[in-house]
């Protein structure tokens, strides 16, 4: 049976984890109202749901149950010093803890697949389209790993979170160094995904001041790559023996991490709305642009460009670009565009 044995703090009975749940609920409201509005646009006004609506969904719905873990977390004396702590209260942080780390790679794999998902409605070149399809692979692959790593954390796995049950784990070092390459491929990937709409937009008919407001808002995931960078540098407290205390502003760094992240990822979508409001956007009947409510699905968008001409190719694009976002098909700022009745 293992031993614990832990060094009276200095400052006392401090709490300071009670501060993280208004962040994390009022993060998690955030992320979600713009699931729900971008869902309704899409539903309602562009009529193209498609698969990327479905992977940022259910990202929304991890980060909800993550919300809880934290919550679980705070009660269970996240923000204490472990040395107040009952064993039953440090028992239920480290196995709520280990879930949270596993939804956090679960909910980042999800949001990326989206945003490519998103990416593939609107490219025109099949090196392209390969292309994302190798960058999707390959961010299901490394998070994957990750998720199974910690799955197998410890030989039995409730060893990780129980001392009196004996077992075989990753020392705190190894735990340290899984989190900070899960944190470094999750950076890059997401400037990565930055990055990529100023390839996509490059030869897009709209007028110059439009382009560059579409490559910024489709480039807010600089802010997620922010958040992520600043957690990585705090994983330090993975090996901290008061464990509850250090990891603190870890956990309040993955908070906007995770769900500015998906309000990024729904903000180029949320155009149309603004759009909308401002009566230069109408309801889209299926069909009145030409192209079937089937070719905005990835799947059958790739489909088509890769057996139409270029030409089809290219007007493809863009008419799907004017779906997504309301912008007019030509550099003329009085054309309305296909979405305007």
């Amino acid at each position: 049976m293992k031993v614990e044995t832990f060094a009276v703090p200095d400052n006392g009975d401090v709490d300071k984890g009670w501060a993280l749940l208004p962040s994390c609920w009022g993060l998690v409201a955030v992320a979600f109202v713009s699931t729900v509005t971008r869902i309704w646009v899409r539903a309602r006004l562009t009529r193209n749901l498609g698969w990327d609506d479905f992977f940022i969904s259910l990202a929304m719905l991890t980060t909800i149950i993550g919300a809880g873990f934290i919550t679980a977390e705070v009660l269970n004396g996240l923000g204490r010093h472990e040395y107040y702590l009952t064993p039953s209260q440090r028992r239920n942080f480290q196995a709520v803890g280990w879930a949270d780390w596993v939804q956090i790679f679960i909910t980042l794999c999800l949001t990326k697949v989206s945003i490519c998902l998103f990416l593939l409605r609107i490219v025109d070149s099949q090196q392209v389209v390969r292309g994302m399809y190798v960058l999707i692979g390959f961010m299901v692959l490394f998070s994957s790993v990750f998720v199974f790593l910690f799955l197998g954390i410890c030989r039995p796995l409730n060893a990780y979170w129980d001392v009196g049950v004996s077992g075989s784990c990753f020392s705190n070092s190894q735990v340290e160094s899984i989190v900070i390459a899960q944190g470094v491929l999750s950076i890059v990937t997401d400037l990565v995904c930055a990055a990529l709409p100023y390839i996509f937009l490059r030869n897009l008919q709209i007028n110059r001041k439009t382009k560059i407001g579409l490559c910024i808002l489709m480039s807010l995931g600089v802010i997620t790559a922010i958040c992520c960078t600043v957690r990585t540098s705090l994983s330090g407290a993975m090996t901290d023996p008061d464990l509850t205390w250090a990891a603190t502003e870890n956990v309040g760094w993955r908070l906007p991490e995770v769900n500015i992240g998906i309000a990024c990822a729904n903000a180029p979508i949320l155009r149309a709305l603004y759009l909308f409001f401002h009566g230069r956007l109408s309801t889209q009947k299926s069909g009145s642009t030409g192209l079937s409510k089937e070719r905005t699905w990835p799947s059958n968008a790739k489909a088509a460009w890769l057996e139409g001409s270029p030409q089809f190719r290219h007007e493809s694009s863009d008419a799907t670009m004017s779906i997504e976002m309301g912008t007019p098909l030509h550099n003329d700022p009085d054309y309305e565009g296909p979405l305007k009745k």
